[in-house]
């Protein structure tokens, strides 16, 4: 009953909702109970060295084809040419079968899985579960995380729609799983958010403290993040190739960055009820804007794709909010069709 009471007294301070009757409550609540103290400071009071700003991108996807033509040596003469092109016509139909088959695998693995226990939170809204293994879930604005019906029996499978931060308990014995689009990120005991919101496209997953590892359907890649890791993999990773314009998955791995006057990362903010953005896009902009306040916001100009916005906003309004994106970018214009708020 205590640690409930603790999670959603915590819950409001982020949000800036605590009557000072209820502060009260919380310090005892911190200064009783050594794991609430421990939970507490990590939210409000971290400090972690960041390792300095680095950024490496990973290498493309090469063409199964091209990797096929490099095999054969240009002195091959023309009729000998002819039957290896053959035979690698065969070996890369092989491939693509072996390809295909285990994709199909992968899938109807994943459908196999049932999630019956499910948490949301609204627009506007954030939310912290007390997962049944001891591990704390923070829920951003408009997200959904779903636990399967045999939840910490052989390990701790959850589904998320939108963006998390875990906490997750150790438990060797049962590992903790966590699904989101196209990826699946597997730990035993670490803290990390995870933004894979369905209308945005991209995932992003940052590792704050552990290890984490990350495999992604789209390239069969699995990734490993140390603590100050950020991955990002955009949906359009999985593009039907063509001679002329080879595939591309666009896997980024860069580190995360602490803001001028903060204390945590860029991308765990929002858990202080703070809207921070590092250099993203304008339809992620309007992402956030649209999932913080409880309001459609539309891009009406492609060109914005180009523009980025880099800042945090605390206790803002709407209103503020809009006119501080404008001052950074004066050929930014702003309208209102009906409940919509245009970009263009």
């Amino acid at each position: 009953m205590d640690q409930d009471q603790f999670l959603k007294l915590l819950n409001k301070e982020i949000q800036g909702k605590l009557t000072a009757e209820e502060k009260l409550l919380l310090e005892k609540l911190i200064i009783d109970n050594p794991d609430n103290k421990v939970l507490y400071h990590f939210i409000k009071n971290q400090h972690r060295t960041q390792p300095s700003a680095s950024e490496k991108t990973e290498k493309a996807f090469d063409l199964l084809w091209q990797k096929l033509e490099d095999k054969v040596p240009e002195s091959v003469p023309k009729r000998a040419s002819a039957k290896s092109r053959y035979l690698l016509y065969l070996v890369a139909a092989s491939i693509m079968i072996f390809f295909c088959v285990g994709m199909w695998w992968y899938s109807s693995q994943q459908e196999a899985i049932e999630y019956k226990i499910s948490y949301s939170s609204a627009k506007g809204e954030k939310r912290i579960l007390n997962l049944p293994d001891g591990s704390t879930v923070w829920l951003n604005g408009d997200s959904k995380l779903y636990l399967a019906t045999d939840f910490n029996k052989k390990e701790r499978r959850v589904k998320l729609v939108g963006e998390g931060f875990f906490a997750v308990a150790k438990n060797k014995k049962h590992p903790f799983i966590v699904s989101y689009k196209d990826s699946e990120v597997k730990v035993l005991g670490t803290k990390f958010n995870i933004r894979a919101y369905q209308d945005e496209n991209k995932t992003q997953t940052s590792l704050v403290e552990g290890a984490i590892e990350l495999k992604s359907q789209k390239n069969g890649e699995t990734y490993r993040l140390v603590p100050g890791d950020k991955l990002t993999i955009a949906s359009n990773g999985n593009v039907q190739p063509s001679k002329d314009k080879p595939r591309t998955i666009m896997v980024k791995r860069t580190a995360l960055t602490v803001q001028e006057g903060e204390k945590m990362p860029s991308e765990a903010l929002w858990l202080e009820n703070k809207l921070s953005f590092e250099a993203d896009p304008m339809n992620i902009v309007a992402s956030k804007i649209s999932k913080w306040y409880n309001r459609t916001v539309l891009i009406d100009n492609i060109e914005l794709e180009k523009t980025t916005f880099t800042g945090t906003m605390e206790n803002y309004s709407l209103e503020m909010a809009l006119k501080t994106i404008l001052l950074a970018n004066p050929k930014l214009h702003i309208r209102e069709e009906n409940e919509s708020i245009i970009l263009y």
